[in-house]
């Protein structure tokens, strides 16, 4: 995996190893209990909320490679499901980013996590626990990332120069109980 993608992915693995976790911890024996595993090399537009550019390809860095992934774990009242798609474009970085700012808009106030953000205060505003925040994100020089939602349910966009154009990726988060 590209280091692009493996900092996608990197905060959502260590949220996927809690979860296990949590879920390790349960009474098996709870009336009712059910858990499972979801694990798909495909992730639809419609479920990540989010059009496809257009003429855009899917983007592979191998031929083994899958353009998309879902990945969900949950046990009880606790879970997660990871949405991503990965694509390249031949157009211009500014004209792919400005058409996923304009549709992470319609989710709410969309956070630019490619400029420097200030730090967060160490004790939140009561009802500030959900805000959602670029956190440790560092994209590198040139790239773009956006992110829209809550901490526990967001949508992001990663855009990144390439020779030949942009390859972007779409993500979506949601997480419940954790």
């Amino acid at each position: 995996m590209p280091s692009a993608s493996r900092h996608l992915f990197a905060p959502t693995l260590g949220l996927a190893l809690l979860s296990a976790a949590c879920l390790v911890a349960l009474p098996a024996q709870a009336e009712g209990f059910k858990a499972g595993v979801e694990l798909r090399e495909q992730a639809s537009l419609s479920e990540i909320g989010l059009p496809a550019y257009p003429g855009a390809t899917e983007q592979r860095d191998k031929a083994d490679d899958k353009a998309a992934v879902t990945l969900g774990l949950w046990g009880g009242s606790l879970g997660f499901k990871l949405q991503v798609r990965k694509f390249a474009s031949g157009d211009a970085l500014d004209t792919v980013a400005a058409f996923y700012q304009d549709a992470l808009a319609q989710y709410g106030e969309v956070l630019d996590c490619s400029k420097p953000q200030p730090r967060r205060a160490a004790k939140h505003k009561r009802g500030d626990d959900d805000a959602l925040s670029c956190g440790d994100e560092t994209p590198k020089p040139g790239s773009r990332v956006y992110k829209v939602g809550t901490d526990k349910d967001f949508r992001m966009v990663s855009v990144q120069p390439k020779s030949a154009g942009v390859h972007f990726q779409l993500l979506r988060l949601v997480a419940k109980g954790i």
